[in-house]
């Protein structure tokens, strides 16, 4: 049984919290979070969530985001509040009217794009996606939540209690629920050949290739997570070279479907 994401924050926390779980090759650069780090992410985001947002295990966030390393923050704490994630469907670049409908029942959206202002009581929060961005870029719609000027005045800690049921849904996304069990289930980590003599797949370090969706990122992040490896992604358009492979010490490619 996959462990669910407390779980897998959990052992984050307890567990070589030192040691990289997420690095991120983006325009800007390199990116490396550990696992300490990638946890006071989560609770940081976490309680913004609950304090500003006031998300519930009841409440349905849309992430209106691209694979990045802020976004797999965002989408564990929403599940570590409880709250489903809401996604668009595979392929969609999120200007269709579907796109825009798969959003429609969301009580907190969560966006990288200019976008118009939405109704109280839902909540729209502008995530700028710079890992120094101190504040989002141009104006903010009436009413909208700066995530990065916002979010760093939040605990490290999250002390409230982590929604993890095992049959609870944790996401929507291409005309279904999943569960973590689903998620995880769906990735199938290519063998290590390096694993011989060593418990197999522990500690190994996966790239996921660039092209991939954000369920799919996720679904990478619960399969290599619980196996207490670390998830290389890669911003479209940035090359994966034999130097990246070489210096990230990666043990196995995931495929983008």
């Amino acid at each position: 049984m996959p462990y669910r994401p407390a779980g897998i924050l959990a052992r984050m926390r307890s567990i070589d919290p030192s040691s990289p779980r997420l690095v991120w090759h983006g325009r800007e650069g390199r990116i490396e979070l550990s696992g300490r780090v990638f946890d006071n992410w989560v609770a940081k985001s976490s309680n913004l969530l609950v304090d500003e947002l006031d998300a519930t295990d009841a409440t349905v966030v849309a992430l209106d985001l691209p694979v990045h390393w802020k976004s797999l923050a965002l989408a564990f704490a929403c599940w570590q509040v409880g709250s489903v994630v809401a996604l668009q469907d595979s392929g969609d670049d999120g200007s269709s009217p579907r796109a825009a409908q798969s959003t429609a029942d969301a009580d907190i959206i969560l966006t990288s794009r200019a976008v118009e202002e939405v109704e109280p009581p839902r909540f729209l929060v502008c995530v700028a996606l710079g890992s120094l961005a101190l504040r989002w870029e141009g104006p903010l719609p009436r009413g909208a939540v700066d995530f990065a000027a916002e979010v760093r005045s939040h605990g490290d800690v999250y002390l409230g209690q982590d929604g993890d049921d095992a049959a609870a849904q944790l996401m929507r996304a291409d005309g279904r629920t999943w569960t973590a069990a689903d998620l995880a289930d769906g990735v199938t980590l290519p063998a290590d050949p390096g694993a011989a003599g060593q418990e197999a797949g522990r500690a190994r370090t996966v790239l996921l290739e660039p092209g991939s969706d954000l369920r799919r990122a996720l679904a990478a992040a619960l399969a290599v997570w619980q196996e207490d490896g670390a998830l290389v992604l890669v911003e479209d358009g940035v090359p994966v070279t034999e130097r990246m492979l070489a210096g990230e010490r990666i043990t196995a490619r995931l495929g983008t479907s």
